[in-house]
């Protein structure tokens, strides 16, 4: 099957996965410098040495020494310091210096039994992560064969099968999965996934459908049931018996519920009904995701197949599937035949779809007058209403902003109970904004506050005109207003920014005791806030946050889960002999947890958080699950999971409990992971090794396989062509896309990016951040025109890099409350 259909199947089946993550791939590039050189840390240790006798002419033992003299030093446990700094590399993501580490310690003769049968598994583990599967395959046979008593046999024969796999070696693969499942039943649905795949790369589509059938029998989801399914169909088509495959489709169709899937078992269905030729059957396939799922990829590649064969398809569906699939030319072709005819019931909608069909096309004045038309014939459309808005933001992007405006108010004048009324008045106080009418803009905002008092958009309304009054120097008249902003509307947004620019106004105006006294009183109302740490810096004398360089002043605060405990206890009051950090059977006896921890031991992150986030999502309103999974999942090294657990047991303590949130806690929301590698490049690129875990935090909550939407990798959250050009500064010839799910480089990276952004806007932080978050371009292009960095963050005309700003203003005054010495 391909990859990444159990993803898409497990969304068929509304299983909600974290939507920011898919299986991300760590492995070291083929050359690389020495890791000690490139990060600037401690070589390797040296093996332990063995006794040598040595002649003394004199004994001179001290008084802590042990006069029974020993055949191996015992002062320094370099075995051990080994065995911790193996661990470290691995979960750096350094698998060559992992492996070179574990391969020493498994070969030297000071190491113990127990440090020995670590250092055989995860040699082992080393060389499958890092792609070298013949040297995985060699260490893992000999920790099988050296520890067949060890709890993680099982777990070895499957690593086994994946390296097999990985030399595309399928018997030895499929026997190796077979004797995983003699051993062990947790990651069943892997083992005959993988069996069913081996077998049909050696042609025995019998053994395929064989595994995959018993895969069904064994399945306890509907996920991996569908799954399985589809590999019996897979082979049952590789055996030419495709109206066997259309069974199991069928099966499937009983079970899936997601659009998107649906659509793509009808058209599988569709493909193998061709194959049986039964050529019309198929085209109903076809049709049937056509007419059922227009919006989805499926449906489209169904419609190309319609219409090569020359099916008469509706052109209204046609023109849908069309729109949605980004093929605008054919849409505005099938659709404008169904606004021609003027008999269709549905001719709103066609003129809907016409007209963004025409507007993504670049046909902005054909665009226009659909919208027109839906206006002037179809007024009782449920588009109508959008159709006026839609209007009047095409008349912007073609530049005719005055005409935009009319028609907005126009809108607003003949209809003002539509509920799209404050939103069109929004619109036109934003545009009237854009294009420098800031009078024009605070009175439409202002407009909208007085004619909609009860609309969502009032209280920002009404701070943003006080904030275009504040850019046209009438200070009084913004402060004035942003006091009133207050007082209706206390516990808002815009009411807790109010304050701050309140203190801002007065300063304005040279009134420093009323400045001082407004800014007190923002720091008050929210003080680990963006506006409230704005505020404490403006006290301190402080108006633009930049960049000191490196500053090692941290600390290691000395935390207790005691305290912790007793805190819970306050407020939970738990049975006295109840152990509050130990799991419960009802987790760690559950089928998620079971196959969370056995997909960790084999190596399989992605999936292995996939089943932990279930286990998460069901114990969520539960504060004391909420603490045990936060140290589970912290013990585990999945960081990510453990700062949300402990975040949500903090929102679920009583109000009065979360002023006095002990250090533990708060230290397990804010942690510092990576630290040394964080510090080390923090002090080669002179940064505040705070400053750059606030900014990892905020990326990715330290969890290094996590990928955006937009592609960003790992830790730092770089973009692959962003990785290019830092490889190429860096000289990492080497370098590959991949590399930026390994902390090493991804840490490295973003660390790197940050001081050029530091560099690049004279140490000012609040730019730099902005910067790395939307492009160094656009941050000039708004400095142009706002200088004052407040006044950027407010007014930026994308709202995400403001976001980013204020949530890492939060996170690195925690991390400087719970790290920085003297803080």
């Amino acid at each position: 099957m391909r990859k990444g259909t159990v993803w898409l199947i497990m969304l068929a089946c509304a299983i909600v996965l974290p939507a920011c993550t898919r299986p991300a791939p760590m492995r070291a590039p083929a050359t690389r410098p020495p890791f000690e050189l490139a990060f600037g840390l401690s070589p390797i240790p040296t093996r332990t040495p063995t006794s040598t006798a040595t002649l003394t002419s004199t004994a001179t033992p001290t008084a802590t020494r042990t006069p029974t003299p020993t055949l191996t030093p015992t002062a320094t446990p370099v075995p051990s310091q080994r065995l911790a700094s193996a661990r470290q590399a691995f979960e750096w993501g350094d698998f060559e210096r992992a492996r070179q580490e574990f391969d020493a310690l498994y070969t030297d003769p000071g190491a113990s039994d127990v440090e020995r049968r670590e250092a055989a598994f995860w040699r082992a583990r080393s060389r499958l992560d890092a792609t070298d599967y013949a040297g995985a395959i060699s260490a893992l046979q000999q920790f099988i064969a050296a520890y067949p008593d060890d709890r993680r046999l099982a777990a070895a024969q499957f690593m086994l099968a994946r390296a097999y796999e990985g030399l595309q070696e399928w018997r030895n693969a499929l026997a190796a999965y077979r004797q995983y499942l003699r051993l062990d039943k947790t990651l069943a649905m892997e083992a005959y996934d993988g069996i069913g795949k081996a077998a049909m790369q050696l042609s025995d589509y019998a053994a395929a459908i064989q595994a995959y059938t018993e895969g069904v029998r064994a399945a306890q989801e509907n996920a991996w049931l569908v799954y399985m399914r589809e590999g019996i169909a897979q082979a049952e088509l590789a055996r030419n018996r495709p109206r066997e495959a259309v069974k199991q489709y069928d099966a499937i169709l009983n079970v899936a519920r997601i659009d998107a899937y649906r659509a793509r078992i009808l058209y599988l269905a569709a493909q193998a009904l061709l194959q049986a030729g039964d050529r019309e059957a198929a085209q109903q396939r076809y049709l049937e995701a056509v007419n059922r799922y227009p919006t989805t990829q499926y449906a489209y590649l169904s419609l190309i197949e319609l219409v090569n064969a020359g099916v008469p398809v509706d052109d209204y569906q046609r023109g849908l599937v069309d729109y949605y699939a980004k093929a605008y030319q054919p849409a505005i072709d099938a659709l404008t035949r169904v606004v021609q005819r003027r008999v269709d019931a549905r001719e709103g909608e066609a003129l809907w779809y016409l007209a963004l069909s025409l507007k993504a096309n670049g046909n902005l004045t054909q665009s226009i007058q659909r919208f027109q038309e839906l206006i002037d014939k179809v007024p009782q459309s449920k588009r109508w209403g959008d159709a006026w808005l839609e209007m009047a933001a095409t008349y912007a992007l073609r530049g005719d902003t005055e005409q935009a405006l009319r028609v907005y108010r126009q809108f607003v004048r003949q209809y003002p109970a539509s509920p799209l009324a404050p939103q069109a008045l929004w619109r036109v106080a934003n545009l009237q904004a854009s294009t420098g009418d800031l009078a024009g803009a605070a009175a439409t905002y202002r407009d909208l506050a007085t004619r909609y008092p009860q609309a969502e958009e009032v209280p920002q309304a009404l701070f943003k005109a006080a904030l275009l009054d504040y850019r046209r120097g009438d200070y009084v008249t913004a402060r004035t207003a942003w006091q009133s902003l207050v007082q209706k509307y206390p516990n808002t947004d815009a009411a807790t920014a109010a304050r701050f620019w309140i203190g801002k106004a007065w300063l304005a105006v040279g009134e420093e005791e009323q400045a001082k006294q407004a800014l007190q009183a923002a720091r008050r109302w929210t003080p680990e806030s963006y506006y409230g740490l704005r505020a404490a810096e403006m006290l301190a004398g402080v108006t633009v946050w930049r960049s000191t360089g490196f500053d090692g002043r941290l600390k290691e605060p000395a935390t207790s889960r005691a305290d912790a405990e007793e805190w819970l206890r306050s407020w939970l009051n738990p049975p006295s002999d109840v152990a509050l950090a130990a799991l419960p059977p009802a987790i760690t006896g559950s089928l998620a947890w079971q196959r969370g921890e056995a997909l960790l031991t084999v190596g399989r992150r992605v999936q292995a958080l996939e089943e932990f986030e279930k286990i998460k999502q069901q114990w969520w309103d539960d504060p004391l699950a909420m603490y045990r999974l936060a140290l589970a999942f912290h013990e585990r090294e999945l960081y990510r999971l453990a700062i949300v657990c402990a975040e949500r047991l903090i929102r679920l303590a009583p109000a009065e409990r979360r002023a006095q949130v002990p250090l533990f806690l708060r230290q397990l929301a804010y942690p510092l992971y990576f630290r040394e590698l964080i510090i080390a490049q923090a002090r080669k690129y002179n940064l505040d090794p705070l400053l750059m875990a606030a900014l990892i935090r905020q990326e990715s909550l330290f969890e290094p396989s996590i990928t955006s939407i937009a592609d960003a990798r790992g830790l730092a959250q770089v973009i692959p062509p962003t990785g290019e050009w830092i490889a190429g500064q860096l000289g990492w010839m080497q370098w590959q896309p991949d590399d930026l799910w390994r902390p090493l480089v991804s840490v490295t990276f973003g660390a790197y990016y940050l001081h050029v952004q530091l560099d690049a806007f004279e140490s000012r932080v609040v730019p730099a951040l902005m910067a790395y978050n939307a492009g160094p371009g656009r941050v000039r292009q708004w400095l142009a025109t706002f200088s004052d960095l407040d006044m950027l963050v407010e007014m930026a005309p994308i709202s995400e890099p403001a976001r980013y700003v204020r949530l890492i203003y939060a996170n690195y005054y925690r991390y400087r409350q719970l790290y920085r010495s003297g803080s």
